[in-house]
């Protein structure tokens, strides 16, 4: 249904609703400046104005959660900045 690019966008706006994503997408599109970004953005409108409430709903947009957390962190630390084995 989504592309993982789609998915990684869609994270930036508001995804409670269907229709919130939507008018989120497009209240953001008025101050971009970036042609492909706005492209994009008018064609993540369209596919959501096409998928119905019930495959919005579907969509995981936790799924790179934990890939994200990964990446963000030195092998070893933990959140908040200590390495494993730390005592303090």
């Amino acid at each position: 249904m989504f592309t993982v690019e789609e998915i990684t966008l869609l994270r930036s706006f508001d995804t409670s609703t269907r229709r919130a994503a939507i008018l989120s997408l497009m209240n953001e599109m008025g101050m971009m400046q970036d042609a492909e970004l706005i492209s994009l953005c008018q064609g993540m409108v369209k596919k959501l104005e096409k998928t119905s409430d019930a495959e919005f709903y579907s969509v995981d947009f936790t799924v790179y959660d934990d890939d994200k957390v990964n990446e963000a962190s030195p092998a070893g630390e933990v959140p908040g900045g200590k390495k494993e084995g730390d005592n303090e």
